[in-house]
């Protein structure tokens, strides 16, 4: 096996694990009666993310869902920093080599004498993209909300967070903004005290019509955890927006 590809195996987990545990997390559900888009936003701004395996973890996740819930779409993927950038699509198929290219960062060499491995997709946008600097959810919320397209067909956007530790007055103005599309936000992060995604309620208190938001920690559990509740978790705040009367 190539460096490479021993990379991605190591950070990613088994490509073919969690399979069977997501096609039935997408079954009880229901989640595929709705023939739902998928979306992942990932976080840009931590170079820890990707050389941890963070990054490649999720879109493994993101992709074993995708193959149920949007089979012949795959999932469309985004990465943002102080803007949104568009990424190829992820489908199972091919995650591991989707993986390699766009999730997986090699460590920093310890010694400068030292000849850093080839770089992938990834890196050699990095200045493009603006990786590893700063991450901004409300310019990230506003773009993929601009780019959904209006075929009446809802959108699941799995959206992970990192470092929330501001108070969210940004973020919560753009999902407001966004309350009226036909898109779910499922973030998935573990804010610091005092972020807008922990104080939901209060949020839709404020704007009644924000229905379409909800907070999932359980996403980036240890890879101990069943892989069925962690689907489970994602899902059925989905489904339960999606069977509300009157939604856009």
């Amino acid at each position: 096996m190539a460096a490479e590809e021993a990379l991605v195996a190591k950070k990613a987990g088994k490509l073919g694990k969690g399979r069977s545990a997501a096609s039935r997390a997408v079954r009880m559900s229901g989640a595929e009666r709705h023939s739902p888009r998928v979306v992942l936003a990932l976080p840009g701004g931590s170079r820890y993310l990707f050389e941890s395996g963070y990054v490649a973890r999720m879109a493994r996740r993101a992709a074993m869902l995708g193959a149920f819930l949007a089979p012949e779409g795959g999932v469309e993927p985004w990465i943002y920093t102080a803007r949104a950038h568009r990424l190829p699509v992820l489908r199972l198929a091919d995650a591991a080599e989707w993986i390699g290219d766009w999730a997986v960062v090699p460590p920093k060499p310890l010694l400068t004498g030292d000849t850093p491995p080839p770089g992938n997709q990834l890196l050699k946008n990095a200045e493009r993209f603006g990786l590893f600097a700063f991450d901004d959810e409300a310019e990230a919320v506003r773009t993929i909300t601009a780019s959904l397209p209006k075929d009446g067909a809802p959108t699941l956007v799995l959206f992970h967070g990192w470092a929330l530790g501001d108070d969210g007055t940004p973020l919560a103005d753009q999902l407001e903004a966004a309350s009226g599309a036909n898109v779910f936000w499922q973030f998935l992060a573990d804010p610091e005290y005092g972020h807008v995604l922990l104080r939901l309620d209060e949020l839709r208190a404020q704007a009644p019509h924000l229905t379409n938001v909800n907070l999932y920690r359980g996403w980036s559990m240890p890879q101990g955890i069943p892989e069925y509740f962690l689907y489970r978790g994602v899902l059925k705040p989905f489904v339960r927006w999606c069977r509300q009367p009157g939604r856009p």
